[in-house]
């Protein structure tokens, strides 16, 4: 087993903006470099409580999720990466890797779960959306339903402002 694994094409979903990015994992934890930026996120390998493996928009994606409640969101994965990083995972850090779908049935009601500072919408066992709260400015309740507003993103020409569900 190697001991650095190295993704270069690899984007980090931050208030719904995909960042271009290269992805490092070694022995002591995962860096993230934003190739707009130069900035880097260092997360420490025993920080780390979960991994999962969805289906997302560019493929793959990998989300971490942290002691803390802290998630990190990075897309662009090959289905072939899935053993390289399951298997690094295992081994370095003691993670199990995850799969796991997101429902695309269609239906408009499900189960609102919190873990950390994940809000998510699931229907049966699966995700039908994921709201990271650190990305929520405010929340509106009606009477059967709630609109969160989210914090303006000012890296991206066009960014969610709201959803009602």
């Amino acid at each position: 087993m190697a001991e650095t694994l190295e993704f270069n094409d690899v984007y980090q979903e931050v208030k719904g903006s995909m960042n271009d990015s290269r992805l490092r994992l070694n022995r002591q934890g995962i860096n993230f470099k934003n190739s707009k930026t130069g900035n880097v996120d260092n997360i420490q390998a025993g920080e780390l409580t979960e991994g999962i493996w969805p289906w997302v928009a560019l493929g793959h994606g990998l989300k971490l999720l942290m002691r803390n409640g802290h998630v990190y969101k990075y897309d662009g994965f090959g289905e072939s990466e899935f053993e390289k990083l399951s298997d690094f995972l295992k081994t370095h850090y003691c993670l199990e890797l995850m799969e796991k779908d997101l429902c695309v049935k269609g239906w408009n009601w499900g189960t609102v779960k919190f873990c950390g500072q994940l809000l998510s919408l699931d229907i049966g066992d699966q995700p039908v959306f994921e709201i990271l709260l650190s990305n929520v400015s405010q929340y509106t309740t009606g009477k059967n339903g709630v609109t969160p507003e989210f914090h303006q993103n000012d890296d991206t020409e066009v960014s969610l402002m709201e959803v009602c569900f």
